[in-house]
């Protein structure tokens, strides 16, 4: 079977990969425009965060989190892990408002584990008194994991490549280019979804952080309206934004001054770490995640086989296994009913 994928960030490269896994015999081409650095995944801290989903099958999206959960916990404890950028790591949640938005960032509903989310537990309020840029009314404690998508990226680039995947470096303009070359198509275009196939409810959540050198800071703080401070294996990526329908890419001042000027509020001594990297990306929003076949029609009664897997907002590298397990599902499926 003939299987295009038309995207290379993290979503285009985990589905690459468990097809090649789960589909045995299929030729896999990953055809993309923009590659490695270029991608929005490349800037993402890899915070492994089971917040809430929004898709059009609840159950779907728990056995995505669940999947991907599982794929990771495995990779951090093996000695693959370093190559992956995956390790453990504990840290905090606080909240102003009330313990709902604690809990999404915690996932305290759910078993230990189960979703990503291990040890978690509230903080007292004799805890809460001894953290800076308070006072907090909620806050939690929990270990979960990092997955560093410019680590990781690489990585699968060379799993992609060594189970013979090919790459066709190209900007494509309609998936009508692919009808008598491909099989079926998996479409992980991420925003390019609204010019690839016309769907105008995808929008761009515009994100901004700093990598600064603090490497005294070994657990994660998060709080609500998107400030983090999230150490990576060379630096602590602090932020950030989530602007929805910002199309800018250029890095802003005063975005900048207010997250480093917020979480400073929170941890002080970083206002003495240099700002090593800077970076702004457009992560793909959409009302749910959109992980469904269609059979597209095209002129002369051309039909292709569309997988779409778009639409994942802020949780790209978190959903990214499970919805690759899927898209996999999926291509087994019409490799059988062939």
């Amino acid at each position: 079977m003939r299987v295009a994928i038309v995207g290379a960030g993290v979503i285009g490269l985990s589905s690459a990969v468990c097809i090649q896994s789960e589909v045995p015999g299929a030729e896999v081409t990953i055809i993309a425009e923009l590659t490695d650095v270029h991608t929005t995944s490349d800037g993402a801290a890899g915070f492994f965060h089971p917040g809430h989903i929004s898709a059009d099958n609840a159950a779907d999206a728990r056995q995505w989190l669940k999947d991907s959960a599982e794929h990771f916990w495995k990779l951090c404890y093996t000695e693959d892990a370093v190559d992956y950028g995956i390790f453990e790591m504990s840290g905090y949640a606080f909240s102003n408002t009330n313990w709902d938005v604690v809990e999404k960032m915690g996932h305290e509903t759910v078993p230990d584990g189960e979703l990503g989310v291990k040890n978690y537990r509230r903080l007292t309020d004799s805890e809460l008194s001894k953290f800076s840029g308070g006072p907090w009314r909620c806050g939690a404690f929990k270990t979960t994991l990092i997955t560093e998508p410019r680590i990781m990226m690489v990585q699968l680039n060379k799993q992609f490549l060594a189970n013979n995947g090919s790459f066709l470096r190209q900007k494509l303009d309609s998936l009508a280019d692919l009808v008598g070359q491909f099989d079926v198509v998996v479409n992980c275009s991420g925003l390019g979804a609204r010019t690839l196939v016309g769907d105008k409810s995808v929008y761009p959540i515009r994100g901004q952080v700093a990598r600064l050198n603090a490497p005294w800071l070994k657990h994660f703080y998060h709080v609500e309206h998107d400030i983090y401070m999230l150490p990576n294996r060379d630096a602590v990526v602090v932020g950030g934004c989530r602007q929805e329908n910002n199309w800018s890419t250029e890095l802003c001042d005063a975005d900048r001054e207010h997250f480093l000027k917020k979480n400073a509020e929170l941890f002080p001594s970083i206002k003495r770490a240099p700002i090593v990297r800077e970076w702004v990306g457009l992560r793909p929003g959409r009302p749910t995640v959109r992980l469904e076949l269609e059979e597209m029609q095209f002129p002369g009664d051309k039909v292709l086989p569309v997988i779409h897997n778009y639409g994942h907002g802020g949780n790209g590298i978190t959903l990214s296994w499970g919805c690759g397990r899927h898209v996999a599902r999926i291509v087994q499926q019409l490799e059988q009913n062939k």
